[in-house]
């Protein structure tokens, strides 16, 4: 192995960068390093030899190129954008997945989540595009990963998801390090999730994979920055606690109360509200020859091999629309949601339930007629919200189609379809709400 010397920093016609350091870059680092008061030619801290080795090693990780970039919608807003970097760049996902260098996929969030939001979309979008035996063994370094954070992601927070073939998957928050040395496979299903088989639409697996270019993700990711006090927050998570200090006893008169004169004042109970459990499910590919094809005799593809091929947006009436914003705003914000605890069972109850959802709708899926005729084509995704006893109770279009039949078909097998199965109680909610995106296509 060569080694690096100083001097070849310098001769590098290209400036080399480090993600945070702007555009600096290491070379005006280490001249600044290497100038000092009176002589200016040598290191005046020998630390500092440290910092430098520190800084040719993040140069050396940073070097990945960008392979794509895309943007993540849902609510009606613009929730993340995200990236992926590569050794070399790669258009063909089971390349990306052999590939045996150093990967890195970067989140910039761009509006406030809840943590138990955060972690729904992760592992209900993990388990749909992973097996059920795949996602157990991983099961608890993945709920491990998902609640390193302390507090719930917010606006400009950047998170990152690193795999190296020595290091294994790792996950950085705000530029701190919080998990280390997981198995590499935990990356290989966290990079499912955008270029698997059910990606969160085929417009974002198509950029994360270089097919198509988006420049307005590249921009939020270079533009949007994170809080300092943020930064400081996740910084605070790896530090030891400090020692509490212990007051001595102080001696107090107690005096005695007739015991008719004590009344124990009981503390309220504070209401609670369950809180909806979102899953994101596959999308039924309704396909049919257009000579052939019947209002009678499409069938709805299986969840397991779908693809989305639409963004998860929502849509709904602006009045509901905006008070789950405020609400899952104020939720991100709360001291409850950061106690939240996820397990194990409740991530595999999730996965489990909802194939029993959606199978139930796609088998009540048909193709309009007059929309094969007209060559209508399009995805419609619903929002469903089951109750504890399986019952429909609700049904809004989170994302609508260009054509209103097709939106009509979705709504009509969505109500035909209930009641559903009863809630399982590993899910600890008393409603569930899932995604159903529906992709009409013509062969």
């Amino acid at each position: 192995m060569s080694v690096l010397q100083v001097g070849d920093l310098f001769a590098v016609k290209q400036p080399l960068r480090i993600k945070g350091f702007g555009i600096m870059g290491i070379q005006g680092i280490i001249k600044g390093l290497f100038k000092t008061p009176t002589t200016g030619s040598r290191l005046y801290q020998p630390g500092l030899w440290l910092l430098l080795v520190v800084l040719v090693s993040a140069s050396a990780q940073a070097e990945l190129a960008l392979n794509g970039s895309s943007v993540y919608s849902d609510l009606g807003k613009t929730q993340f954008a995200a990236a992926l970097y590569l050794e070399t760049p790669q258009k063909n996902p089971d390349t990306v997945h052999s590939m045996q260098g150093e990967r890195r996929m970067e989140v910039r969030v761009l509006n406030n989540y809840s943590k138990r939001r955060w972690f729904n979309l992760w592992m209900q979008s993990i388990s749909i595009n992973n097996s059920r035996e795949t996602f157990s063994e991983s099961a608890q370094d993945l709920v491990t990963l998902m609640q390193a954070a302390k507090s719930a992601p917010q606006k400009g927070d950047f998170i990152e998801y690193l795999s190296s073939p020595d290091k294994g998957t790792s996950m950085r928050f705000n530029g701190t390090q919080l998990v280390a040395d997981l198995p590499t496979e935990v990356f290989g299903l966290l990079l499912n999730t955008w270029i698997g088989a059910i990606p969160p639409s085929t417009n974002f697996k198509q950029e994360i994979l270089g097919k198509q270019r988006n420049p307005e993700a590249t921009q939020l990711l270079e533009t949007v920055a994170t809080d300092p006090r943020r930064a400081t927050l996740a910084a605070s998570w790896i530090l030891p606690p400090k020692p509490k200090a212990v007051a001595a006893p102080v001696k107090t008169a107690i005096k005695k109360i007739p015991k008719a004169n004590v009344v124990a004042a009981a503390e309220p109970k504070a209401k609670t509200t369950p809180v909806p459990v979102t899953a994101s499910a596959a999308p039924a590919a309704v396909a049919v020859n257009k000579t052939e094809a019947t209002s009678n005799n499409v069938a709805a593809a299986e969840p397991a091999t779908d693809t989305i091929n639409s963004a998860s947006t929502a849509l709904t009436k602006a009045a509901s629309t905006e008070t789950a914003a405020t609400a899952e705003e104020t939720a991100a914000d709360s001291d409850s949601q950061d106690e939240l605890d996820f397990s194990v069972s409740e991530a595999l109850a999730m996965r489990d339930y909802t194939p029993l959802v959606i199978q139930k709708i796609y088998k009540k899926i048909s193709y309009p007629s007059r929309a094969v005729d007209r060559g209508f084509e399009g995805t419609v995704r619903m929002t469903i919200v089951v109750s504890k006893t399986g019952a429909l109770e609700s049904a809004t279009i989170a994302q609508k189609s260009r054509h209103s039949i097709l939106n009509k078909a979705a709504i009509k097998a969505t109500e035909q379809a209930a009641p559903f199965p009863e809630l399982p109680d590993a899910l600890n909610t008393d409603q569930f709400e899932i995604s159903v995106p529906i992709t009409f296509k013509l062969k």
